[in-house]
């Protein structure tokens, strides 16, 4: 048995109770007793074996599923980034309002939009800075070729 994992020894299963470890040198936490009646004390959990396959406590416990902006809200968050990227609170209530959406999708969204700009913008300074580079390079290359043909005439 690897160290760290627990089991499940049915036989060690006196009425309500369920042990934890064997006292085997490998497992490597306490022996421990837990009653069910305590468990079910702390938190809610499947009172019997039927509920384990129970599918509503399932769909109950599932997120809502991701709902997509449609293109005419889209088109409304982007023509609202465009005149200012930051959102106040009043400027969120209203957009949310107007699109129909929650004021948090609406900050999400303007954040997400955000850290796209943001890495588009990176993008365009490293291409501006890749270009300027490569231009001093040719030119730095042109003077380095002028200066040694310069020094060959100056010798000859």
């Amino acid at each position: 048995m690897e160290s760290g994992r627990l089991f499940f020894d049915p036989s060690a299963c006196q009425g309500n109770m369920l042990f934890l470890g064997n006292g085997d040198p490998i497992f490597r936490g306490p022996r421990s007793m837990i009653s069910m009646e305590e468990t079910s004390k702390r938190r809610p959990f499947f009172s019997s074996p039927e509920e384990l396959f129970d599918e509503e406590y399932y769909d109950e416990q599932l997120p809502e599923k991701k709902r997509r902006l449609t293109a005419e809200q889209v088109h409304m968050l982007e023509k609202s980034f465009e005149a200012q990227n930051k959102l106040e609170p009043e400027r969120k209530t209203q957009l949310a309002k107007k699109l129909g959406l929650q004021p948090r999708q609406v900050a999400v969204w303007f954040q997400n939009r955000r850290a796209r700009w943001k890495t588009k913008q990176l993008e365009r300074d490293y291409d501006l800075l890749k270009a300027s580079y490569d231009s001093l390079v040719s030119n730095y290359d042109s003077v380095v070729k002028e200066n040694e043909k310069l020094k060959t005439e100056v010798l000859i």
